[in-house]
């Protein structure tokens, strides 16, 4: 088949970004400080809740950032000695614990020097902090989920739009570069024929979570749905912008620990959508190999792959074969740029006051509900 010239043009240069390393398309790669955010007049004004595994992500970040872009003003944690002893750790003087959120929004002075509420706590205590957050017209940032239960999340996206205040949930892995570069080129047209056209026919998430989290963690996690699923629902949106029609699942738990709290360990799941594009998540609680993150699209004109991070690019090669590093052992070393990321573009968000989006309105419900 020929090709019109301005199309292979195009598909050249496409192809030339790729073999060049997608310098173009990495988005955020270094996770560096945005010119307009080091130059602000004055620091964003940060309350953090939730002093946990997210909430100690959260921190590294504001380090990264640095005070003048980003002031912690308030710790917030149910352990109020943690909390003491992290504010006096992180910020002596200037930044004060709290046990509750509710005593950070009762103390007017207080609550004058935030400008923004990040909830890094446990996922079934996110849906009332939004709502407190947003109530007190408060920039929220909240780790996913917004609830487990889709009423509440429709109450919560409402009351950000009425507050029309920045609102952001933290799915990590639209802010890693290689997804992003993945998106990319799915949108400059690297696997479709006619423009305006994605092309996408088949795409393959493989989700295999490493280590097995501990009991405490998924008694509150909703489930490997709401907990784990929920991302690749969301990378497939995120890819092709599309909602399926169809979801159809099956699921089976090895670990009697997991099956005890009427939860599955292990799952596969195919979409079906209207555009005829097809797509299957599996999905495992534990990989002994390590954290397994793969995305394959496949399109109309090739394959595009979004392989695992390695621990590093070393090979070893020698007559009894070649042995290659493992990958990297759980999420926070393959996300670790992420979540600074996240905070980069919720900063610009708090500052540049952005316009209102309801492009990815009520898309999880959908898919949750559905599933």
């Amino acid at each position: 088949e020929r090709m019109e010239p301005e199309r292979l043009s195009n598909r050249e240069a496409l192809l030339e970004r790729i073999s060049s390393g997608c310098h173009e398309l990495d988005g955020p790669k270094a996770v560096g400080v945005s010119a307009s955010l080091a130059q602000l007049d004055s620091p964003v004004r940060i309350c953090l809740v939730g002093l946990g595994r997210a909430g100690a992500f959260h921190m590294q970040s504001l380090r990264f950032v640095g005070a003048r872009v980003a002031q912690l003003v308030c710790v917030v944690d149910t352990n109020l000695e943690l909390a003491r002893r992290t504010a006096t750790e992180f910020a002596a003087s200037d930044c004060v614990a709290r046990a509750t959120l509710e005593e950070v929004m009762a103390d007017v002075a207080l609550a004058g020097r935030v400008d923004a509420i990040i909830i890094a706590s446990t996922t079934d205590t996110h849906y009332g902090l939004c709502k407190l957050a947003l109530s007190a017209s408060k920039a929220t940032f909240t780790e996913k989920p917004i609830s487990h239960h889709a009423d509440e999340v429709d109450e919560v996206i409402c009351l950000a739009k009425a507050a029309r205040v920045p609102f952001l949930v933290g799915y990590q892995r639209r802010c890693d570069r290689n997804f992003r570069a993945l998106r990319d080129l799915i949108a400059d047209g690297a696997l479709s024929s006619e423009a305006g056209r994605h092309g996408v026919r088949v795409i393959k998430c493989t989700s295999r979570d490493n280590p097995r989290p501990p009991e405490e963690y998924l008694r509150t996690s909703g489930g490997i749905f709401h907990d784990m699923l929920s991302h690749d629902f969301d990378m497939i949106h995120f890819l092709t912008s599309e909602i399926p029609d169809e979801v159809f699942t099956v699921g089976h738990c090895y670990d009697p620990a997991i099956a005890a709290l009427d939860d599955v360990d292990t799952v596969v799941v195919t979409l079906r959508y209207a555009s005829g594009l097809l797509a299957t998540v599996d999905s495992s609680r534990v990989a002994a190999y390590g954290y397994d993150q793969r995305v394959e699209v496949f399109g109309e004109r090739g394959m595009l792959t979004a392989q695992n991070e390695s621990r590093h690019t070393v090979e070893l090669a020698t007559a009894a074969g070649h042995l290659r590093p493992c990958t990297e052992w759980s999420f926070p070393e393959r996300y670790r740029h992420t979540y600074t990321v996240e905070l980069t573009e919720f900063l610009n968000m708090v500052r540049n006051e952005p316009p209102l989006v309801e492009e990815d309105r009520l898309v999880e419900r959908h898919f949750l509900d559905t599933s």
